[in-house]
């Protein structure tokens, strides 16, 4: 009897902690649930439906349910309390005036921050006067959303610190041809981040007093790519970007207005003869850049040139951090030129991202010797080695060429007795007993 009491003034203490959450604990608790989930508890009690008010950010992912719509309702026309998040993902095949009332009240709610991601059946527009809002510090979107401003419109978003564009013209110039204007950015004086993922043909136009990142992914679909003239890109940057991510297979000619000091930067840019000219470009407009990766079809891009005059006019003052991947179709003479173009390089790091079936294959080493690997090469790393000539005899140059070597990393996908190869071929003749060398 006794035992049966104690079980029951614990399950009404536990009553009572939960009764005596305060509004803010509870609703710190249901921000760990689904929107969903956490509006569910409504049915509780009036106190409870209270709380679900407090949520400051709701997210929803929405599918072929259109019954999913009623709880985007209840989270948002049933309150007056400011949102700080509202996120809209999914494949939703509701009405677009959904969509549109949606953003609507949480305009009225001054929500700071605006996640769209939506598969639609039609294209949706949004409301206008998103385009002046004034607590907006987040707004992302993609999918089949019509976001339609241009010069015409009046835009101005004070507060706006970042704005990402993904897939909203690749879904909707198939549909009507329509065009997509990127003037109103002229009306976000406090961007800092900016993202286009999409196709885009018409000039580009970057101007942003306080831009720190800058990603670009305007690659183009393969039905139009040979019948589509592309716009020049102008970037005129007035502060330092802290990154910059290119990826392009438009051949698209790039401008810089100035040549800004950047910290991360980052290319993908693939193509024909066109492409390598405004590659050359690129590259001279990141004279100021501190850590540059390639990828695999940048390396190819450059290690097409019949001569290496083009290299040779480049200068990386600022570069310590060079990251490249590289391909079938690399040049290791393409690398040592591109090393000699930045004399202060300390971090060097290469990645094979393909298996090669030719193991014969040479190398006639470079007379030239950077100079990077005299005076600043630190640390140097090969991802990915395989038994091929080629690559130990690159290896064996870059050690024995740095005399700042401190620290070395080489490693394959392979069998061990490759490392047992190298070390052979490659460690045991090396005079440099300081020499860090881990193999994995």
């Amino acid at each position: 009897m006794e035992e049966a009491n104690q079980a029951k003034r614990v399950a009404c203490s536990s009553d009572d902690r939960l009764s005596n959450l305060s509004d803010k604990l509870a609703c710190h608790i249901l921000s760990f649930m689904s929107t969903e989930e956490a509006y569910r508890t409504s049915v509780l009690s009036k106190r409870w439906a209270f709380i679900c008010t407090m949520i400051l950010d709701l997210h929803f992912k929405l599918s072929e349910e259109t019954t999913q719509s009623v709880y985007v309702y209840a989270a948002l026309l049933r309150r007056n309390k400011n949102i700080r998040k509202l996120n809209l993902v999914g494949d939703f095949c509701g009405e677009p005036h959904h969509v549109h009332m949606w953003i609507s009240k949480a305009l009225d709610l001054n929500v700071q921050e605006l996640y769209m991601d939506l598969t639609l059946q039609k294209s949706t527009f949004l409301p206008l006067r998103l385009s002046t809002s004034k607590s907006l510090v987040v707004l992302k979107l993609g999918g089949k959303i019509q976001f339609k401003l241009n010069s015409s419109n009046v835009v101005y978003f004070p507060s706006l610190k970042i704005l990402h564009l993904t897939h909203i013209v690749l879904n909707s110039i198939f549909e009507d041809h329509s065009e997509f204007d990127l003037s109103f950015l002229s009306g976000c004086p406090c961007l800092e981040e900016f993202s286009l993922n999409d196709f885009f043909k018409q000039p580009l136009n970057i101007t942003f007093p306080l831009l720190k990142r800058l990603y670009l992914d305007v690659i183009m679909p393969d039905a139009v790519y040979s019948e589509v003239k592309v716009g020049t890109a102008k970037i005129n940057l007035l502060s330092s970007l802290e990154i910059l991510d290119i990826i392009d297979n438009s051949a698209r000619k790039y401008e810089f207005v100035n040549f800004p000091n950047v910290d991360q930067a980052s290319l993908c840019i693939t193509g024909n003869s066109d492409s390598r000219s405004n590659l050359y470009t690129l590259l001279n407009g990141l004279s100021n850049v501190k850590s540059l990766s390639l990828d695999p079809e940048t390396v190819q891009l450059l290690s097409m040139e019949d001569n290496l005059d083009n290299l040779s006019l480049l200068t990386f003052h600022n570069l310590v951090s060079l990251s490249v991947q590289i391909s079938m179709n690399c040049s290791w003479n393409m690398l040592v030129s591109f090393l000699q173009s930045a004399p202060n390089l300390k971090d060097l790091a290469i990645e094979k991202l393909f298996k090669s079936m030719d193991g014969n294959s040479g190398w006639e080493e470079s007379s030239l010797t950077p100079t990077c690997l005299s005076n600043s090469l630190v640390t140097f790393e090969f991802k990915g080695i395989q038994n091929i000539k080629a690559e130990f005899d690159f290896v064996r140059y870059i050690i024995e060429r740095s005399s700042k070597l401190e620290n070395v990393k080489i490693s394959t996908q392979e069998s061990k007795k490759i490392m047992s190869l190298f070390e052979t071929k490659v460690i045991k003749g090396l005079k440099k007993k300081s020499l860090i060398i881990l193999l994995v």
